[in-house]
């Protein structure tokens, strides 16, 4: 029996080729797949399990901070402590500390912006004109922010410049009732005039914005050699400009946030707080009552997006005249800001530098003096603080759009258009405002009665003790990031090709607008036990004094972050025991917890209005937080994992079938003269098998090095376990797939077997006139093949339809969070292999199909040669044949592979019908494509041979 298999492989070496290949090819993707299928699903669980853990597992806050669409879509919004009033007592926190299992509890309790200010001085030294005897110099600050979409102009700066000397009034001889008489210019016939005239007294009524810029400009006046200011300094061609910037305060607990965010490893100049550090008490000569001092850490950088432009332009000679001869200052300003000049300089200075200057007048003020610092906006006295609210937000669409929200300027402050007077204000409120609920604060002195003599000051001060830097703040890794708002602000990418081409591919950061859509991160932190200098009943008055603006005293802290004891992981055990914890302090509390573990950043779409300032209308993508993430990252790749080599190997063992099938029907007439000749079912299906078995050890073989080769050629890591069951699946596969076209083929009855595969009804029709027409007519005169490519074609549509669908819903599953999409990118190797691996299936089972149709209908095709037909009606007539094949088979699996994603799905999805419509295409393209041997095949016909047979 085997000597007889061996010469039916030799003597049919072409199919045995031919099925050899097949089942290599097949054994060989099924090895390759499932191995790559489970070292992918390894790298996604180690991807997940690796970012698994965030700096903190669970996020408490108060009820009503939660938005809609957080509780919709199991996310947790980014950037809202600013805009936070509290709504946690410290009972609720120390509750928290108490429940078993929670092994840090960092409170944070947001206090609101505190404004400080430092002087930027610009020399125009080298602007000034040797040649000129009186000149007038006009400096334009202009503010750059929004990724440099927005500037910002402020008041000018206007510098008057003689070479006569200018005689002023010294501080130590004015009096307490006098005012600021103007310098007085001495001109070299010792005429006296009058320059730079003091500001007018300005009625309460008439006082302005504090950013409309008649509010902001100044005039500085320099004379000559011998002329002094009024502090008796050599003047110098010099003005000053003023930055401000609102330091959004928070309080923390020092021993909590060390072990959270590793804030005492971060301080980079000073000394960190002690534990439950303090205010101290200190009192100044003349002052009647103590005042307390609040240690603060200071961030040493800025995360604000603003930079300094200042455009310095030489007036027309007349300018210096209208400085000479008007008196009224308002009317001066206006009129040089009239006046035309020439562009003599550029200038542009980051926030940096004047920053650090900042910082460091915050850290040194008892080197500066009280009255200096008054003089620079309050460096040490927290005479007032501004709370807001959060942005006025509506849901539009799958995102959130920001509305304009105004509100009176001047709860910042009041500016007369006196030059100068209001420049502590930051010129960035100017703009488009998205948050209400401004209110400002303002320190209540300890009642008592004043005496001659005494110095009335704020009993609260700020006492710088060092900085921190927030680059060196421990924020986790970037995939599993949580909102740490406390320390940074990541700001939003454009989430729209309008808004990315907009900010030129710059992220929008916060700035000094604290009403706008991005806040600033805190960058002064006190601690927990300083509160009570500032929320303590009495300490500071509200206005406006409406109820929902007022320092919420008896719930101060905004949110906790929870850090759980011990080792977390992704299994079942560890989420339930987390879930437990959460449940107990939402009951101990009554407040929101949200799960952070195995979380991640997700986009946000947020429509931002339009700026005052050039910024335009922007779709940003705001970095929220999807919860949940890691479970459902390791469910999908598991599920897909157990899919998709169920799939591939079901895809494999079809092809092999359909060849098997096509193989053995070949040999009708074989098998049926040897049932003639008394061969039984038993002997011809044991030929049948030792035929089968002996291809299937080749094709193992065969198939173990091609997976091997591939493996190598693509990188992949397969396991030995994998390789080495290569030769038996080949075997089992070749025993399964051709054991029922084996036992079919064994049947008793000679003449059915041998008896040809066509309906009688086919003689009934009437003769085909069309070559397409003839083209159905075989397909239908033959269904049984027909009907077995066909067949074999719909699965295969069907297999692809539902990879397809595993692969998007996979992805659909993962994608839109930074985890997901990591993960996504590791596993797509694996899909397109898939896909190719089904592709080539595909058109050897369909090539094989035609090219046995051909072979049986030789006799005809070579008739059709001998009557005149050229190649090219033959071959048109195989490609329609192939194509209708392809139709019938085709819409049959895309419509069975439509059904089974739903059903894996959960419905029917818009992505679903365009993979099994893609599916139907590439099914109808297969069958076409698939042509090409059998052509070849036909074209190498001896045509007359097979007309002298026939």
């Amino acid at each position: 029996m085997l000597a007889i298999a061996a010469s039916q492989w030799r003597v049919r070496l072409r199919r045995s080729v031919a099925l050899l290949s097949m089942i290599a090819v097949a054994v060989a993707g099924f090895t390759l797949l499932t191995g790559a299928a489970v070292t992918s699903r390894l790298d996604a669980v180690g991807t997940v399990s690796a970012n698994y853990r965030p700096v903190y597992d669970l996020l408490v806050r108060p009820k009503d901070a939660v938005l809609p669409l957080e509780r919709e879509r199991n996310l947790v919004q980014s950037g809202q402590l600013a805009g936070m009033r509290g709504g946690i007592t410290p009972a609720q926190w120390r509750e928290i500390q108490a429940v078993q299992g929670v092994s840090v509890a960092a409170p944070v309790a947001m206090i609101g912006y505190v404004m400080r200010t430092v002087p930027v001085t610009v020399d125009l030294s080298e602007h000034l004109d040797p040649n000129a005897e009186r000149q007038v110099l006009r400096v334009q600050p202009t503010w750059l922010t929004d990724a440099g979409l927005s500037h910002i102009p402020d008041g000018p700066a206007f510098l008057y410049v003689t070479r006569n000397r200018l005689d002023v009034v010294p501080n130590k001889e004015l009096t307490s009732g006098g005012g600021l008489p103007p310098p007085e210019e001495i001109d070299a016939d010792g005429r006296r005039v009058k320059i730079c005239p003091a500001a007018a007294a300005v009625d309460q009524q008439d006082w302005l914005s504090p950013t409309d810029p008649r509010a902001r400009s100044s005039l500085t006046c320099v004379g000559g050699p011998g002329s002094t200011d009024r502090e008796g300094r050599a003047m110098r061609p010099v003005v000053t400009l003023v930055w401000t910037v609102p330091f959004l305060m928070a309080a923390v607990d020092p021993d909590s946030e060390a072990a959270l965010a590793g804030l005492d490893d971060a301080v980079t100049s000073g000394r960190y707080f002690t534990p439950a550090e303090a205010p101290t008490q200190r009192r100044l000569d003349g002052m009647p009552y103590p005042y307390s001092v609040l240690p603060v850490l200071v961030a040493d950088q800025p995360q604000v997006d603003s930079t300094l432009d200042v455009a310095v332009q030489r007036l027309n000679p007349d300018a210096a005249e209208l400085v000479r001869t008007t008196a009224d200052d308002k009317r001066l300003r206006a009129a040089l800001g009239a006046e035309a000049g020439t562009p003599v300089a550029q200038r542009s200075t980051p926030l940096r530098k004047p920053y650090q200057d900042m910082v460091d007048r915050m850290l040194r003020p008892d080197e500066l003096g009280v009255e200096y610092d008054l003089a620079t906006a309050n460096t040490m006295w927290l005479d007032q603080f501004w709370t807001v609210g959060p942005p006025k937000r509506v849901q539009s669409g799958d995102g959130l759009r920001a509305q304009p929200d105004p509100y009176d300027l001047k709860i910042w402050g009041q500016g007369a258009d006196d030059g100068g007077s209001s420049r502590h204000v930051p010129m960035e409120f100017a703009d488009t405002s998205v948050r209400s609920g401004v209110a400002v604060h303002r320190n209540l002195s300890h009642g008592y009665e004043a005496q001659p003599g005494d110095v009335q000051m704020p009993d609260a001060a700020l006492g710088a003790v060092g900085t921190f830097d927030p680059a060196r703040i421990s924020l986790g890794s970037a995939l599993s990031a949580v909102p740490m708002d406390t320390y940074f602000n990541p700001g939003a990418e454009g989430a729209d090709e309008a808004s990315r081409q907009a900010l030129g591919g710059r992220r929008l950061a916060p700035n000094s607008n604290v009403t706008g859509l991005l806040s600033q991160p805190p960058l002064m932190l006190t601690t927990m036990d300083a509160l009570p200098a500032v929320f303590d009943p009495g300490a500071y008055s509200t206005e406006p004094s409406y109820p929902e603006y007022q320092l919420n005293t008896a719930a101060p802290i905004s949110v906790v972050r929870v850090r759980l004891a011990g080792d977390v992981g992704v299994d079942p055990l560890s989420r339930e025991r987390v879930r437990v914890i959460a449940e107990e302090i939402a009951q101990r509390t009554g407040l929101q917890v949200d799960i952070t573990l195995g979380s991640s950043p997700t986009a946000m779409t947020v429509h931002y209005p339009a700026g005052n300032y050039g910024r335009p209308d922007l779709a940003v993508a705001e970095p929220w937080v999807q919860k949940g993430v890691a479970a459902v990252l390791v469910r999908a790749a598991d599920r897909k994992s157990v899919l998709l080599s169920v799939l591939v190997l079901a895809v494999c063992a079809l092809a092999v079938l359909n060849a098997n099938t096509a193989a053995i029907r070949a040999r009708r007439t074989e098998f049926g003269i040897l049932t003639c000749l008394g061969w039984g079912r038993r002997h011809l299906l044991k030929l049948m098998f030792i035929e089968i078995v002996g291809i299937g050890l080749a094709a193992g073989v065969a198939g173990t090095g091609l997976a091997l080769g591939i493996a190598l050629g693509l990188g992949l890591n397969i396991a030995w376990s994998h390789t080495l069951l290569a030769v038996p699946a080949a075997v089992a596969l070749a025993l399964l797939a051709g054991g029922w076209p084996a036992w079919r083929a064994a049947r008793p009855d000679p003449g059915e077997i041998i008896r040809p595969a066509v309906l009688g009804l086919a003689v009934h029709r009437q003769a085909p006139r069309r070559l397409t027409t003839l083209a159905l007519a075989n397909l239908a005169r033959t269904p049984g093949r027909t009907a077995l490519g066909a067949m074999s074609l719909m699965i295969g549509v069907a297999a692809l339809t539902m990879l397809l669908a595993i692969t998007f819903a996979f992805r659909g599953a993962l994608t839109g969070t930074l985890l997901g999409d990591a993960v996504t990118l590791q596993a797509r190797a694996v899909d397109h292999i898939a896909v190719a691996v089904t592709i080539v299936l595909g058109i050897v089972s369909v090539a094989d199909v035609l090219y046995l149709n051909i072979s049986e209908r030789a006799a005809e095709f070579a008739l059709f040669g001998a009557v005149g037909w050229t190649d090219a009606m033959l071959n048109r007539l195989v490609v329609v044949e192939a194509i209708g094949m392809g139709v019938i088979g085709g819409t049959l699996g895309a419509a069975a592979g439509l059904g089974a994603a739903a059903v894996f799905a959960g419905g029917v999805t818009a992505p679903i019908v365009w993979c099994s419509a893609a599916a139907l295409v590439f099914g109808v393209a297969v069958s076409a494509a698939s042509v090409v041997v059998p052509i070849a095949v036909l074209r190498r016909l001896p045509t007359a041979q097979l007309l002298a047979e026939g």
